[in-house]
């Protein structure tokens, strides 16, 4: 959720800044479509479908969605969204993924028996952070820490966003998503960006938006990782109980999933399987 709060907020500020640097759109005007996102639930938070008219008069809607992982459906969705601001406005429609998280997997393409389609896929990981930093604009300078950069840069456009002449309410937001992208990168380095800025970020509705979800979080963590320790149990319980001791490379494996739903696959392949082959050659699969 933190990301979807960093994201919102960053295109509510700087959208113009964004497409130009997505697309190379040059922007007289680019507005959020609102009411899209509430006629489905199949639009998320950190899905942003926007209206924009060009200098030159073109308009074209432009779906921009902020993806922390790669997920294997996405290309499905987007190919939902494209099909229903297609039909509704009638515009050439641009779909534009940004991933934060490297993933081999990820493609800018989805092709099967009956269609092919493609969009705008940007590998935050592959950017050159330095180049954003030099760029000039302190917009898009939360997005730092999410390329290919260290500590240096990130601190960099932390004090660059500090020292503009921004409005203090739009500095801090930028600073605060900045150290929530920073999280990404490492958790020090967040918490480092949060005690370093806390006297302007404290005045950000996000930074409180997280503060919230944060005691909330504490709250459910405890539940949830005893929920994920017991299906972690349980798969290691079915196959020592089939096959015996249970080697070391499966059950580091094993204690490494934090998905239950992939733990509870798991478990059912643990008790069906006829070896242990068999259920590395799962797990295997599992976990691409």
């Amino acid at each position: 959720m933190r990301y979807d709060i960093a994201s919102k907020r960053l295109i509510e500020i700087g959208k113009e800044q964004i497409l130009k640097w997505l697309l190379g759109i040059d922007v007289e005007s680019a507005e959020l479509i609102e009411e899209i996102p509430r006629e489905t639930v199949s639009l998320r938070r950190s899905d942003f479908p926007l209206l924009v008219r060009e200098k030159t008069g073109q308009e074209r809607i432009v779906l921009i969605e902020f993806q922390t992982r790669w997920e294997a459906d996405l290309p499905l969705r987007l190919i939902e969204y494209f099909v229903r601001f297609k039909r509704k406005y009638h515009l050439p429609v641009v779909p534009v993924v940004l991933l934060f998280k490297e993933h081999g997997g990820a493609r800018d393409v989805y092709e099967d028996e009956a269609i092919k389609f493609s969009f705008r896929l940007v590998r935050m990981w592959e950017l050159d952070g330095r180049e954003l930093v030099e760029s000039g604009d302190v917009r898009l300078l939360p997005f730092v820490p999410l390329t290919r950069c260290g500590r240096e840069e990130v601190l960099e456009a932390d004090r660059r966003i500090y020292n503009s002449d921004l409005e203090r309410g739009v500095k801090s937001d930028l600073l605060t998503a900045l150290a929530i992208f920073a999280g990404l990168k490492s958790e020090d380095l967040m918490r480092e960006l949060f005690r370093r800025r806390r006297d302007i970020m404290i005045e950000s509705p996000a930074y409180e938006l997280i503060k919230r979800e944060g005691f909330e979080e504490g709250k459910r963590e405890g539940v949830q990782e005893g929920m994920l320790r017991d299906a972690r149990e349980m798969v290691l319980e079915a196959l020592e109980e089939r096959f015996g001791i249970v080697p070391l490379r499966i059950a580091e494996v094993i204690n490494g999933i934090n998905e239950r739903a992939v733990l509870k696959g798991l478990h059912r392949k643990a008790i069906r399987c006829a070896s242990l082959e068999e259920f590395e050659e799962a797990l295997r699969e599992a976990l691409k």
